[in-house]
């Protein structure tokens, strides 16, 4: 389906951002070049075909692994009925990955990709296995779930950087904005489908049943990447295993103090934004809607998020990039805000999340755009696993935090001053570093 100069990736196209000093070098200039310009369908990025492959196994992947994630969820607030074990959840997820992702970017852009994920999706199915075991033996536990938890989260550390340097090597530079769009769009759609069925599946078949739907969804992405032609980074230009390695990508990361400022944005955004950890006491003690209920709430951003799938188009076509994930994070922490405030009814809960989700989908598409197209191949597993330290570890830090805020205060008071101290973060960086609101991606 690619042409030959496509399978090269993206190594041979250096863009800038031009008006935010990413660079200094005066080959780095405003122009843009004709491919970037034509026309190109926002769907017509599925004709690749291993991209094509990639995403929807990732998508039926990820959402048994939502599943997943309400179960356990779900099944740690049955043995626990303690907002400090929900929040826990979190941090035992944070920790190995903030541990391991920076070497699961080296190992992304040293091995071969395409093997990497098969051992790793093969590792996190049994996982969801051993689940499934103990709970239909009656010995789950606290401990089993945090341990099974902790080893999931240490593998996933390595999966993030490793699909991220992937999706750049199989479709063209004029769809990469589509490629990215679009898989933010899977993303959320697995958080949709995964979240909202999570809660139904374990009403209807149970905890154990969940976890054995997770397994089964794993073998759908396997079998995409069995089938899969991932192109590989040139020897003369792949990273050598070893401490080089991981300098060499933080020096470029030094380099581009606007990458920096773009993530820490979303890292402090939902380090004191997310109220995810609390949603099952929202859903079991303040709203009363049971695990359907909570299916939903887990839901509600991504929903907020799919519904923008429509307009994904024009919001590529944002043309002040840092200002736009600037805007769009201060809208994240006013709908939490608002959710704070709620006590019901559930549609109104459902409302603020969902708004939520539609500002953070904005910030996604545009902070990716921003990383992706400034970053070349033979670094993006390193940089793409810094961005995975802080896209996921912020989420699951905060999952700790604001749990461990409920514990001691109230939830309300944890979901309300979270979506305020957001708010403030995002001024406090912005104060900081003054060029990123006007940030312009382009190519040459």
């Amino acid at each position: 389906m690619k042409t030959e100069p496509q399978k090269e990736g993206l190594s041979d196209a250096t863009p800038a951002i031009v008006n935010g000093s990413l660079s200094d070098s005066p080959a780095l200039t405003a122009t843009t070049s004709p491919a970037i310009n034509k026309p190109v369908s926002h769907w017509s990025v599925f004709r690749n075909r291993d991209y094509a492959l990639l995403f929807w196994g990732q998508l039926v992947s990820a959402a048994g692994t939502q599943m997943q994630i309400v179960a356990v969820a779900w099944q740690v607030y049955l043995l626990s009925h303690s907002a400090i074990a929900l929040g826990l959840i979190g941090l035992v997820q944070a920790i190995p990955r903030l541990i391991f992702s920076l070497i699961g970017g080296v190992f992304a852009d040293v091995l071969d990709r395409r093997k990497m994920l098969l051992v790793i999706e093969l590792t996190l199915a049994a996982m969801s296995a051993i689940l499934a075991v103990c709970t239909i033996f009656h010995i789950i536990n606290l401990w089993i779930i945090y341990s099974v938890v902790l080893i999931a989260a240490s593998v996933s550390a390595f999966e993030f950087p490793t699909r991220q340097a992937i999706i750049p090597t199989l479709v063209p530079r004029e769809q990469m904005a589509s490629a990215i769009s679009l898989s933010m769009v899977m993303m959320q759609l697995t958080f949709v489908i995964g979240s909202s069925l999570g809660g139904f599946v374990i009403a209807w078949v149970g905890v154990t049943n969940t976890y054995w739907i997770d397994v089964i969804s794993y073998f759908v992405v396997i079998g995409s990447l069995l089938i899969m032609v991932v192109p590989k980074v040139p020897i003369e230009k792949r990273a050598q295993a070893g401490m080089g390695a991981l300098l060499d990508g933080m020096n470029f990361l030094k380099e581009h103090p606007i990458i920096l400022a773009v993530l820490s944005l979303d890292f402090f955004a939902t380090f004191f934004g997310s109220p995810r950890a609390l949603l099952p006491v929202y859903a079991s003690d303040i709203l009363h809607v049971g695990p359907q209920g909570l299916g939903v709430l887990l839901a509600a951003t991504s929903i907020g998020a799919v519904a923008l799938t429509p307009f994904t188009g024009r919001i590529n076509r944002i043309k002040r990039q840092g200002l736009g994930v600037v805007l769009a994070i201060i809208g994240w922490g006013v709908c939490i805000v608002g959710f704070g405030f709620t006590s019901g009814p559930l549609w109104l809960s459902v409302l603020c999340l969902a708004g939520a989700g539609a500002a953070d989908m904005v910030s996604m598409i545009l902070r990716g755009l921003v990383v992706q197209l400034t970053t070349p191949d033979e670094f993006r597993g390193r940089i793409s696993s810094v961005n995975a330290m802080f896209v996921i570890g912020g989420p699951m830090l905060g999952q700790f935090e604001s749990g461990l805020v409920a514990g001691f205060f109230t939830p309300a008071f944890s979901v309300i001053s979270g979506g305020a101290a957001c708010i403030l973060a995002t001024l406090v960086i912005v104060a900081f570093v003054p060029k990123l609101v006007r940030v312009k991606v382009e190519a040459i």
